[in-house]
């Protein structure tokens, strides 16, 4: 079943393999993503078998245990060759499971797709899930993301599997791999619905009898028990440690909708589920040219669904639905949140291209094309990205040779790292999130403002969101207008920034993507601005402007 691999798959798989292992450690020894920092410091805290739980339950403990069982396989071979020397890096090690979770849900998805296409239409969709780039970005990181799609298309797959077979084994082995998806993130319990839905389906009887309900009362009690013991095999101290795992539940889920407001949700303030998405991740994410494809492309999935009544068809919509809907109309809307939804939306856009074929093959051939190239342009912009050193890693280091020794900076907090990275400066780095509630953070700022010679914007997190959201963020959004407008004395010197492009002979093409969800580039590929101070203004003056007066 998973053992035929043909050579034009393995050639698929090697083109997703390249783009996703390719450069794991970019960033050059800096790693901004929070949600690594996390899951390192819970695997630095595990101890077999003495301390196993990982006191952090915003993600399950899947990809923990697979980063601390593998540092712990180094340790013991290092020890016995005495080559301490070769311990791995925790952060590169779950960016490596990362990059093979998502090359493996190509190969799973390209069998999912043989279950309902032809061949060709299979490889094309393999294709085009390889070359996505917000699965290629998503595995860059030590997060759970990649293994989550992963385990939830393979839970697709199997279900697909009992609706043609009708076989329990398939049933239970769709099961197995939900119950590990939850255990790499609770959220994924939403599978539940079409794989209840699949049973219903296959097993709901013509005529109703005692024995039949029976059978289909058992099959979804096998689901429900496969997939809690799995889910505890994978994640035990949800159990073991259920009130800490049900206090972090709702706490993550009043995040999630909007219930606990914190700095790094702001950008999702006044924004319109489904819209945002449309708008602020999946041009940049799928690209333009899949994106438009898919969105057809579903609704032609949809039409064919219901006037053909295809089973198979509906459980994908459904799936898809349980994905990417039931997320986007949460109110936070990170693009993390709806990555297992990707490869739907390559399905989605094979499937338009294949009845295009039934009824015209140039059309077809014209509209693959079309797909294809633009696809893989944007994906090349993306990946540029990756053979350039990390921007914050360049700005550092023309600041270091730009700056006079003791130069006086001023930057915002709240990025993870700091730059200058080194350099023989007075660095004041202050939280600017808390500038419109607190006027301790105001009087800081003015008198930073005062001292310092340059001020450097490290991201746009702070004044992106808060100049959009003016009528709730006044002060914020005035301080960010004075400072572009040159109210504030200080003038933009220099701006180092590493969009997508493509470069063509003498043409560069360029793809300014700093408007996307913010995590879209702040973790990886940041705009950074460097400012000078040009004229000083007194102290009173800045508190003047900081009070929006």
């Amino acid at each position: 079943m998973f053992l035929k691999i043909n050579k034009l798959l393995i050639i698929l798989l090697l083109i997703g393999a390249f783009l996703r292992f390719y450069k794991l450690d970019w960033g050059q020894g800096l790693f901004t993503h929070p949600d690594e920092y996390h899951i390192v410091a819970s695997v630095n805290q595990l101890v077999f078998p003495s301390q196993m739980n990982p006191h952090f339950f915003s993600y399950g403990t899947v990809t923990i245990y697979l980063i601390y069982f593998t540092q712990e396989i180094f340790k013991y071979f290092t020890t016995l060759f005495n080559q301490h020397s070769l311990l791995p890096n925790l952060f590169l090690v779950g960016r490596f499971y990362s990059a093979l979770f998502s090359t493996l849900t190509i190969f799973v998805v390209y069998k999912t797709c043989k279950l309902f296409m032809s061949g060709y239409f299979s490889y094309l969709t393999a294709f085009l899930v390889a070359i996505t780039p917000g699965l290629i970005q998503q595995a860059h990181f030590a997060t759970p993301e990649s293994a989550l799609t992963f385990f939830l298309f393979a839970s697709l797959y199997f279900i697909l599997k009992f609706i043609q077979k009708n076989k329990i084994i398939f049933l239970v082995t769709s099961s197995i791999f939900l119950g590990f998806a939850m255990g790499v993130k609770i959220s994924s319990a939403v599978f539940l619905l079409p794989l209840t839905i699949a049973v219903i389906i296959r097993a709901w009887p013509k005529k109703l009898s005692f024995k039949k309900l029976s059978k289909l009362i058992s099959y979804i009690l096998v689901i429900l028990v496969v997939v809690i013991i799995f889910f505890a095999f994978a994640a035990p101290f949800v159990f073991i440690d259920l009130p800490a795992f049900l206090g972090n539940v709702q706490y993550e889920g009043g995040l999630a909708i909007g219930k606990l407001p914190v700095f790094y949700t702001r950008q999702f303030i006044d924004t319109v589920p489904v819209l945002f998405q449309f708008e602020k991740i999946l041009p940049y994410t799928l690209g333009p040219f899949l994106f438009l494809f898919s969105f057809f492309g579903f609704i032609f999935f949809i039409i064919n669904a219901i006037k053909k009544r295809k089973p198979n068809q509906a459980i994908i919509i459904i799936a898809f639905l349980s994905t990417f809907l039931i997320n986007a109309f949460l109110f936070a809307k990170w693009t993390r949140f709806i990555a297992p939804a990707f490869p739907f939306f390559a399905i989605f856009a094979t499937f338009l291209l294949e009845k295009f074929y039934l009824i015209n093959k140039s059309v077809s051939k014209i509209l693959t094309t079309i797909l294809l190239v633009g696809t893989f342009l944007w994906t090349t912009a993306f990946f540029s990205i990756y053979f350039r050193p990390d921007i914050r890693i360049t700005a550092s280091d023309w600041i270091e040779k730009n700056f006079p020794e003791n130069s006086t900076i001023l930057v915002e907090g709240g990025n993870m790292i700091d730059i200058p990275l080194k350099g023989n400066f007075q660095k004041t780095s202050l939280d600017f999130y808390s500038l419109e509630d607190s006027q301790t953070t105001r009087n800081k700022i003015a008198n930073a403002l005062h001292s310092s010679t340059y001020f450097l914007i490290q991201s746009r997190r702070v004044f992106y969101n808060h100049q959009r959201l003016s009528s709730l963020f006044p002060k914020t959004a005035n301080f960010y207008n004075s400072l572009f407008d040159g109210k504030l004395g200080f003038a933009q010197i220099n701006e180092f920034h590493s969009y997508p492009e493509v470069q063509i002979g003498s043409l560069r093409f360029e793809i300014p993507d700093e408007k996307a969800e913010e995590t879209w580039s702040v973790f990886d590929h940041p705009v950074i601005r460097v400012f000078e101070k040009n004229k000083q203004l007194s102290i009173e003056q800045y508190e003047k402007i900081l009070e929006n007066k």
